[in-house]
């Protein structure tokens, strides 16, 4: 996934799009190419503005990359991602 295909899928308030955003960014193994990895950031804290009332449950794996139990919400990742935006931004930058 593209930085532009997550700035499009919030643009356009695309939920399927941006859910599979915010599993990529918070994907300890995703690459992104993009000349600013601070965008990445960015666009992650925007991801969780607008999934923070989300209750479509999240894949396992993606439960897991964010040390949630399997079942929890996209509200819930969301929530978790704001309190451990620290160490996802250290992946982000690297």
């Amino acid at each position: 996934m593209k930085l532009q295909d997550i700035n499009d899928a919030i643009a356009g308030n695309d939920r399927d799009r941006m859910r599979e955003g915010f599993r990529a960014l918070v994907n300890p193994h995703a690459t992104f190419k993009t000349g600013s990895p601070g965008l990445l950031i960015v666009a992650l804290n925007r991801l969780c503005v607008v999934l923070k009332d989300d209750s479509a449950e999240m894949p396992a794996g993606t439960c897991g990359a964010l040390d949630l139990p399997p079942g929890s919400s996209y509200a819930d990742g969301a929530a978790q991602a704001k309190r451990d935006g620290a160490r996802l931004a250290r992946h982000l930058m690297a």
